[in-house]
């Protein structure tokens, strides 16, 4: 990744994500925008791959692939690092950053994804970078606690949850300007960061609304196809189980009425569910699907409901109003102020299983507010959404990302110095949560037997 010092080179720190998805949607859109304003721009990961395997696994894929390389895999300049066997709260401290001389490669530094908190070592290094945040970390894992996930329980009530919580209090406090995905993440950022409010903008995610727009006949159409959801919707967070059940509510008054979810291969107990509920000759399971076949999806649906415990956006919402599609959403956060009640769809309490269905069998009786709607739907995203609204709002803070003026750490005994003390910070916590962990067990089993031994 050799500068060009003429060339405003540019990385976009983002997460690895599977695709599609929402962090490489904004990646992606980063990337266009970039270029297109001359940029010579690369996508750098994050956070380290390697999920599903075994800490042993991760150390030798961390000793194999310990420098930034390439991903020629991906449709952008893409490179990754390597992954650290640590547990989550220790994943975002990002080890290239002890080199220091990766960040002076750049002369912008632009972060994107649900969470920043992998921007960390760019806050401790007083560089300069703008952020494009979906959600607030504890946001998403407080929405998978409330349906009983118990990995992000664990999270929370973990000792080191201030450590993490703090992480991402620093991110945003020290990022140049704050670009928020939808107006619930602004308001959550202003409400949790100290002056953050004058640095801090709303800019939804884009649409392609040459690709994602009404069919011909939408305004003809008697919309009562089927009820569609598209997401990742084996994800707790995305609350499958509330839609499935509320559907099977509304097809006590609306037999004829299809569900058709998009996004994933069911696994085991969504199926199981749908058994249950004696839906499977209701409910139709598309998969993932490439652009034209989910366009066509959107235009013929009635309904676009989401059922989550938590978005930060909601990327497909935004598609599906694009094409016309009316949206009933949980007031999850994302959905609030896009989703505006009787003009662009529905809200309802979430987690509330008779009021979604009640909500759903209103708007199927009610053709004309669908129609009414469907144009509210097309309007918004027009003016909210579309590449040349968005690109325009992004644009006029990115100057804020520049280093020019910036005071980042650069000498070199002084880097080191930190890297040091931050790498021995690091240890200690980590040896220190598995002692609380393991600590009992080895005097148990071990160092008190030994003891008995030396008697």
């Amino acid at each position: 990744m050799e500068s060009d010092t003429r060339a405003l080179f540019t990385c976009i720190l983002t997460l690895q994500a599977a695709r599609p998805g929402g962090i490489p949607t904004v990646d992606d859109w980063w990337y266009r925008f970039l270029t297109g304003w001359g940029h010579q721009a690369v996508v750098l990961y994050a956070v380290f791959e390697g999920e599903g395997v075994t800490r042993w696994q991760r150390l030798k894929q961390t000793l194999r692939t310990w420098a930034i390389h390439p991903r020629p895999e991906h449709p952008n300049p893409t490179y990754a690092n390597a992954p650290l066997p640590v547990p989550l709260w220790l994943m975002y401290w990002v080890p290239q950053w002890l080199t220091g001389s990766l960040w002076d490669q750049f002369n912008r530094i632009v972060v994107s994804g649900g969470p920043c908190l992998h921007a960390l070592p760019l806050a401790l290094l007083r560089q300069d970078y703008v952020v494009w945040l979906g959600t607030l970390y504890e946001d998403e894992l407080r929405g998978k606690a409330m349906i009983h996930d118990e990995w992000a329980q664990r999270v929370l009530q973990n000792c080191f949850w201030p450590f993490l919580a703090w992480q991402e209090r620093l991110v945003l406090r020290r990022a140049r300007h704050i670009l928020a995905q939808s107006p619930y993440t602004l308001r959550r950022v202003v409400e949790s960061i100290p002056g953050a409010a004058g640095k801090t903008t709303l800019a939804m995610v884009p649409v392609d609304t040459n690709q994602f727009k009404p069919a011909p006949d939408k305004a003809n159409n008697d919309l009562s196809g089927y009820i569609l959801n598209v997401s990742r919707f084996n994800d707790p967070r995305k609350n499958t189980a509330l839609l499935l059940e509320a559907f099977a509510q509304v097809r006590k008054q609306h037999p004829a009425i299809k569900l058709v979810l998009a996004g994933d291969t069911p696994e085991e107990p969504v199926l199981n569910l749908v058994d249950q509920l004696n839906l499977k000759d209701a409910v139709i399971f598309k998969g993932r699907l490439e652009t034209n076949a989910l366009v066509d999806l959107y235009q013929r649906a009635s309904l676009f409901v989401i059922s989550s415990t938590q978005e930060g956006l909601g990327i497909v919402m935004l598609e599906a109003m694009a094409c016309g599609t009316p949206v009933i959403a949980t007031d999850c956060g994302g959905p609030e102020g896009i989703v505006q009640d009787g003009l662009t769809g529905r809200l309802v309490r979430n987690n509330d299983q008779d009021k979604l269905a009640e909500t759903i069998s209103d708007l199927l009786d009610d053709p004309d507010t669908l129609k009414q709607m469907a144009k509210k739907c097309v309007l918004f995203i027009e003016e909210n959404c579309s590449p040349g609204a968005v690109e325009q709002i992004i644009h006029q803070h990115m100057e804020a990302a520049s280093t020019a003026g910036s005071e980042p750490v650069n000498e070199p005994k002084v880097r080191w110095a930190l890297a040091a003390a931050w790498a021995v910070i690091v240890f200690a916590a980590y040896m220190v949560h598995q002692w609380i962990i393991h600590g009992p067990a080895v005097l148990d089993q071990i160092l008190q037997p030994l003891a008995d031994t030396l008697r």
